[in-house]
């Protein structure tokens, strides 16, 4: 099956829609951080969810990527689309932008009229690529979407240039998440601020194995800084005991 997530009105052919707002009228009505209760386990081929998770809060977007992994096969193909947030920056520096006109695009100003167009949080392709990596997928690259839809947004900017707005990532589903979800989820909870690959960090080190550099460079790293800090520790500690002792 090929899931098309956040339908709204759209309904491209060859895929399943999916939404939690009943009036979109979506082929299933469900909420994307409990995708489990209407898709079953490594059913999907393919899932889609172009301009979708920047419409729910921290850290409840990862518990999302978290399910799309879930109901994905193995081999099976995530689309993810967002608001680039740090061409959204730079547009705040850049003189020749209207900063009205990009605090609208970051913020979603459609959430007036419906509460379910407002944004809540933002990502970055660094962002995406450690959530991405931590949870198993692999074999990164762009995508550009056949869909009439905002993963094809483009942003006028003065003097007739047209910068791209949408951030789209493709990811392969290729091993098991290097950490528990469920467990890092609960730690995003508990420390909302933190930052992620630190998180997933701690809770690697208290796993079974330890990630290779080649499954993910940025935890694998951590990792070992995690074990240094570690040593240091237990090496003054020790000193610390032998001058006591003396």
């Amino acid at each position: 099956m090929k899931l098309y997530v956040g339908s709204r009105d759209y309904r491209p052919e060859g895929y399943k829609t999916l939404d939690i707002d009943v009036a979109s009228g979506a082929d299933i009505i469900g909420d994307i951080c409990k995708l489990s209760e209407s898709v079953a386990p490594e059913s999907c081929d393919e899932i889609v969810a172009g301009h979708v998770l920047e419409h729910i809060d921290w850290p409840d977007s990862f518990k999302a990527i978290s399910e799309f992994q879930r109901v994905l096969k193995f081999d099976g193909v995530l689309k993810i689309a967002v608001p680039d947030v740090g061409l959204l920056s730079r547009m705040f520096l850049n003189s020749a932008s209207s900063d009205f006109f990009a605090m609208g695009l970051l913020y979603g100003v459609g959430g007036r009229v419906n509460k379910f167009e407002q944004h809540r949080y933002g990502f970055t392709s660094g962002m995406l690529l450690e959530i991405l990596e931590t949870l198993g997928f692999g074999n990164f690259d762009w995508w550009n979407s056949d869909i009439g839809d905002a993963s094809n947004s483009w942003v006028p900017q003065a003097q007739s240039r047209n910068t791209a707005l949408s951030l789209n990532v493709k990811a392969t589903k290729q091993r098991p998440p290097l950490v528990d979800q469920d467990a890092l989820f609960a730690q995003l909870i508990a420390e909302p601020l933190g930052d992620f690959v630190d998180l997933a960090a701690r809770l690697a080190v208290q796993g079974d194995r330890t990630p290779s550099p080649s499954e993910s460079p940025r935890l694998y790293q951590r990792i070992h800084m995690h074990l240094i800090e570690a040593r240091q520790r237990v090496f003054y500690l020790e000193k610390q005991i032998a001058e006591m002792s003396k």
